[in-house]
């Protein structure tokens, strides 16, 4: 049997450490908390070009709109800062491997792409990905990637939404959802 040395000791538990870490951010980027060094949330603006000091600016909306003008304005606003969806929370299906009335929906007023996996809440086995859904885009039925026994299930739907031109990961929603299996 080789004797290890004080070396090769200490590199093992550099290592050891390195995978803890890494483990821990897959983890942490899993569970939503961490934002992986290549997944970009926006473009970054280099430079300041904002400092507020402007001469010739003045805050507010320009003064001959009209109070419709202005509210569709802030409208605009409202829609493009919400992430939109449906979904059964309580989808039933026939047997295991019969498709099930999962009824998501990615409504057409909503501007991000999205996909959405659902994962069972005790064992946290992902059972389902939808793939990517379009605004004005559904899924009325689908099939499982498990063949689960008759019974009720806890899971949670993980709702991804993208941005719309750069395809970027912004966040996510979670919805509860109790699934049935009927045979």
């Amino acid at each position: 049997m080789r004797k290890i040395t004080k070396g090769r000791r200490r590199a093992i538990l550099i290592a050891l450490i390195v995978l803890v870490l890494v483990a821990l951010a897959l983890i942490l980027h899993r569970c939503g908390y961490y934002q992986l060094p290549w997944e970009k949330r926006g473009q970054v603006l280099a430079g300041d070009l904002f400092p507020g000091q402007g001469a010739d600016v003045d805050d507010g909306h320009l003064k001959n709109m009209t109070p419709d003008q202005i509210r569709e304005q802030m409208q605009k606003v409202a829609d493009a800062s919400q992430f939109s969806f449906k979904i059964n929370a309580r989808p039933k299906f026939e047997n295991g491997s019969a498709k099930g009335d999962l009824a998501i929906e990615n409504p057409r007023y909503n501007v991000y792409p999205m996909t959405v996996e659902i994962f069972l809440d005790d064992t946290n086995e992902k059972i389902y990905d939808s793939g990517g859904l379009l605004p004005d885009q559904h899924i009325t039925s689908a099939k499982l990637l498990k063949v689960l026994k008759a019974g009720t299930y806890k899971a949670t739907a993980v709702l991804n939404a993208f941005d719309p031109d750069t395809k970027a990961w912004q966040g996510k929603a979670q919805a509860a959802l109790i699934i049935t299996v009927k045979n």
